[in-house]
């Protein structure tokens, strides 16, 4: 079912923010290439059951939120911020026309949209993306992360490494650590502002997003 599959996404991708580990990175898209593979409708947005399930009368395909997210709303979610990570434009457009989608219906049922108008949100403000260069053991990196992670935002990924060039991460490829000191890059669609080495100019540059 696509909310198995967008669920478990959004976990991993939570598990690669908290860990830096590249293989929760590697298994995120990897679900997410098989939701538009398996799930994606053509027309715009996702069906609940696989394109091999068992053939039924009409495809399900249920937007409504409710004491869980739709798989749909989840899928879309987890889509946006995989773009904000890796920079791949077939994961914004996907995620754009599923929203697109249930257009009508977020502006009719406000109440029963939760995640969809979650990601509509999403995808107006745009996500704000913190990569940081350092390795993970030294104290001044752990600082930098702390602080990238202080509060509740929604609209913000995070991705971190001791070696940037090697990771699977295109977000981070062309981050260094500047000067040999672990360093911290706040930046929009790839566009990064000035590098920072010390938690407060870190705090300083998040306020701005």
């Amino acid at each position: 079912m696509l909310e198995d599959y967008a669920n478990l996404a959004d976990g991993l991708l939570a598990l690669y923010e908290a860990t830096g580990d590249d293989r929760w990175y590697r298994e995120t898209t990897a679900l997410a290439d098989a939701m538009l593979e398996r799930f994606g409708d053509p027309t715009g947005g996702f069906f609940d059951t696989a394109v091999d399930a068992e053939a039924l009368v009409v495809r399900p395909r249920d937007a409504q939120d409710n004491a869980v997210p739709s798989g749909g709303a989840m899928a879309a979610t987890v889509l946006l911020r995989l773009t904000a990570l890796s920079g791949d434009p077939r994961y914004q457009a996907a995620a754009e026309r599923a929203i697109g989608s249930v257009s009508v219906l977020m502006a009719r049922f406000p109440m029963a949209t939760g995640q969809w108008l979650s990601a509509l949100e999403a995808a107006h403000h745009g996500l704000a993306e913190v990569a940081i260069a350092g390795d993970p053991n030294d104290q001044a990196t752990a600082r930098l992360v702390r602080t990238a992670n202080l509060g509740y935002h929604p609209f913000r990924v995070l991705a971190t490494s001791a070696q940037p060039v090697t990771t699977h991460v295109p977000l981070l490829r062309d981050r260094f650590m500047l000067h040999g000191r672990p360093t911290a890059f706040v930046c929009r669609n790839f566009a990064c502002r000035q590098p920072v080495h010390e938690p407060e100019a870190l705090e300083a540059l998040l306020a701005g997003t």
